[in-house]
């Protein structure tokens, strides 16, 4: 026999073995079990974040009470905001809450629904929650609060307050209420 001869029979051999290795393979394979397909993953793409947007700072003057309103102290707080509309809320908003518990404050039942700063002066819708109104002397620290801490920037002029949306002629039912409280020439 020739190399030939020898190559043709070695290569059907092989052949043969072959298909006899994939038959048993295929044997083996149980039908009710379906074979995982992979699929390729994906890298996800970062979405873009937006940056975001410093907030300033600034210290401002709040005022409170002391326990038995006798006095009107005033404490100096950091707040934080985004844009100078912001700037009138927030200082609003710390006369809510004293940090010394020697302090009350005289706002801590009022909501501010609406701060704004119109070209006539700022405009300041507010509503209490129960038991937030005062007799007398807390009806004028209120304002009192309420005056010095929006007149401590210079470009308000007047304050226009509403209470519920309206414009009352009190609101507490104690003091006459100005509409609008203009900043006193002192």
């Amino acid at each position: 026999m020739n190399w030939k001869g020898f190559a043709l029979i070695l290569t059907i051999a092989l052949m043969i073995a072959g298909c006899g290795q994939k038959q048993a393979l295929q044997g083996n394979v149980s039908t009710s079990t379906p074979v995982p397909t992979v699929e390729p993953t994906q890298t996800p793409t970062p979405t873009p974040t937006a940056t975001p947007i410093p907030k300033k700072t600034k210290q401002v003057k709040v005022y409170y009470s002391d326990d038995n309103l006798e006095e009107l102290v005033e404490k100096v707080a950091t707040i934080t905001y985004l844009n100078d509309g912001d700037l009138y809320h927030e200082a609003l908003e710390k006369l809510k809450k004293s940090d010394d518990p020697k302090l009350t404050s005289l706002f801590e039942k009022v909501t501010f629904k609406h701060v704004t700063m119109e070209k006539d002066g700022l405009h300041v819708d507010l509503t209490w929650s129960q038991g937030g109104q005062m007799g007398a002397p807390g009806e004028d620290f209120f304002i009192k609060a309420l005056e010095k801490t929006v007149f401590q920037f210079p470009e308000v002029k007047a304050l226009y307050v509403k209470k519920d949306g309206n414009q009352v002629e009190s609101l507490m039912g104690h003091m006459d209420l100005p509409y609008p409280i203009v900043r006193s020439a002192k």
